[in-house]
């Protein structure tokens, strides 16, 4: 997709690991998890049933990966995208991890992320919106399906998530302050140039102005001059 560039969050750092996992390993993965989806939150997938089986192509911008999402209220699939030229999708949505994680937990406003361009969507839009129609009138919760998952481990991955998600952040943090001080001296050049443009404009548009009004007065001149030439000889 024009336009689509790597987002800077702390799953860009994964995509080396991500890219060299064994494509039987990321599959394994990505069928538990559907399998767990599907089993605890089958109303979704019962309430998107009626527009019939679809498949979607989900592109997250910081991973290099892209997955392929087929939408069906009996059968769902999820799996790494491999030959999409043999397997046509419907609609293509693209934008950070985070952003898509937090689509599917309802727990963003989807509206926002669309209009603010965060999230792109390619093909059959009302597809996508029929999906997170249904996904905001039900309460997901990817953590606790996670954990549930794993039946007496439960607890332990639940530990395991928590502390997770904090270095997550710390490290988003600080990312963040890494990309402020890289592009903070771009910034200031690029409002420094925007002020000397600004201030150049309104010049020239005073010396405009000024051309204007004399080019006025000399155009009233020679008519003036014209007029006295041509004017009638005073009789005595």
């Amino acid at each position: 997709m024009a336009g689509i560039y790597p987002s800077f969050t702390p799953f860009l750092l994964a995509s080396p690991l991500v890219r060299n996992t064994p494509t039987l390993i990321v599959e394994r993965i990505c069928r538990h998890a559907m399998v767990t989806m599907h089993r605890r939150y089958r109303p979704i997938f019962e309430r998107v049933a009626e527009h019939g089986p679809f498949a979607l192509l989900v592109s997250p911008t910081d991973l290099d990966l892209q997955f392929y999402l087929k939408v069906d209220a009996d059968h769902p699939e999820l799996r790494p995208a491999t030959h999409m030229a043999e397997e046509p999708v419907e609609a293509r949505i693209s934008g950070p991890l985070p952003a898509l994680l937090a689509l599917l937990q309802g727990t963003s406003d989807g509206d926002a992320l669309f209009f603010s361009r965060t999230l792109q969507i390619e093909g059959r839009t009302e597809l996508v919106v029929a999906l997170r129609n249904a996904l905001d009138g039900e309460a997901v919760d990817l953590r606790l399906a996670l954990a549930e998952s794993f039946g007496v481990m439960g607890p332990v991955v639940k530990v395991a998530l928590g502390i997770t998600e904090k270095i997550y952040q710390q490290l988003q943090h600080d990312m963040n302050r890494s990309a402020d001080a890289l592009t903070s001296p771009v910034t200031k050049r690029l409002l420094g140039l925007e002020k000397r443009s600004a201030e150049q404009a309104t010049t020239l548009s005073g010396i405009a102005k000024t051309i204007q009004k004399r080019s006025r007065h000399t155009s009233r001149a020679p008519s003036s001059a014209a007029k006295d030439d041509f004017a009638m000889p005073a009789v005595s």
